[in-house]
């Protein structure tokens, strides 16, 4: 079970959602920004310093790599665990692991924590979003952190089933 792709698809999703963080931090502050409006003309001019490209252009590149071996480990799990394939897109999420009873039930645990974590979480960051003077930008930052923290929940719990299954 602890080598089993799901088990580190949490993981991977968090890894994910890191990397969106950096590239919100490095699209956030243009060093210049002009718009352009008028009958023959519509367009937006956004210029970055050096640093700010190096974030964003590093984030997008990490952001592939990381892409193209979390493709190629679904691929590999779906030719180990024919029984048990991921599939790239789906609406069910792939980390569910049910098996067997044990496994529903620790999933089954591990999802309400999440749904309470959210029913508390959403509501919050809505009137953040509506009533906070700060930016957009944090409003996207705060909807990664409820992203990332729904993760970290959901493995966290998954993970100390696991462990005292093993022990």
């Amino acid at each position: 079970m602890k080598n089993d792709f799901r088990m580190q698809y949490p993981l991977w999703m968090m890894g994910f959602i890191m990397v969106l963080g950096i590239f919100l931090f490095g699209v956030n502050s243009p060093e210049t920004t002009e718009i352009v409006n008028t009958e023959i003309e519509q367009s937006i001019l956004v210029e970055y310093g050096v640093i700010q490209g190096f974030v964003i252009v590093g984030s997008i590149i990490l952001y592939l790599i990381m892409l193209f071996i979390f493709y190629m480990k679904i691929r590999r799990h779906n030719k180990l665990y024919p029984t048990q394939k991921i599939p790239s897109f789906a609406i069910r999420p792939p980390e569910y692991l049910e098996q067997d009873e044990g496994m529903t039930h620790i999933t089954r645990i591990a999802s309400q924590k999440v749904y309470t974590f959210m029913t508390w979480s959403l509501p919050a960051l809505a009137v953040f979003a509506m009533f906070s003077p700060l930016p957009r930008i944090y409003t996207v930052l705060a909807i990664l952190v409820v992203a990332l923290l729904q993760y970290v929940i959901y493995y966290r719990e998954i993970r100390a089933h696991l462990k005292e299954e093993d022990e």
